[in-house]
């Protein structure tokens, strides 16, 4: 039996569970190799640097994480059915990727740069969301989305002691400021 050769992809979704798994640490050379085991030779067929793979890694993050909800919840009809969507497929992502990714963001300019880039997309959207739902001029739709962002963000990042019952319940509170229940 031949082993299946592994793709460009495979090494960047291997990445992402390494990531959520064992953080930066997780993503040397030797460290990928061993947990897809396969040769060096086999990721510097894909990637000339550790750096180029960091880069490609976090623009992998940056489609999946990102554009892809993006586009699926492009498939509500409202405004506020596509804040659903979004809403319900963001909660369902690995919050380890996101936690690893910004970890990794600091020591990386580019994968830092990538991190901004997400950020300032992913608040864009949502301001354009709010925008849309008649509810909230420009300014308004845009403050709220950066507050959205923040708040989701800061749920991941750091330990509120509320849990994850007690991150729902924000959860619910927030959408009832907003008009959204």
């Amino acid at each position: 039996m031949v082993a299946r050769r592994f793709s460009l992809t495979d090494w960047l979704d291997l990445g992402l569970e390494a990531l959520a798994e064992a953080g930066p640490a997780g993503l040397t050379i030797e460290a990928l190799c061993q947990r897809a085991g396969k040769t060096k030779g086999s990721f510097y067929a894909h990637f000339v640097t550790s750096e180029a793979y960091l880069t490609a890694l976090a623009e992998h993050w940056r489609e999946t994480y990102t554009r892809r909800l993006v586009e699926a919840a492009d498939t509500g009809e409202q405004p506020d059915a596509r804040l659903f969507l979004l809403d319900q497929m963001a909660l369902r992502l690995d919050s380890r990727v996101e936690q690893g990714m910004r970890r990794l963001a600091t020591n990386d300019a580019r994968v830092m740069r990538i991190c901004t880039e997400v950020d300032r997309e992913r608040i864009a959207y949502l301001a354009g969301l709010h925008r849309a739902s008649g509810r909230f001029d420009d300014r308004n739709a845009l403050a709220l989305a950066r507050l959205e962002y923040a708040t989701f963000i800061g749920f991941q990042q750091i330990d509120t002691g509320a849990g994850s019952a007690g991150a729902a319940e924000s959860y619910q509170l927030f959408l009832k400021l907003t008009g959204r229940t």
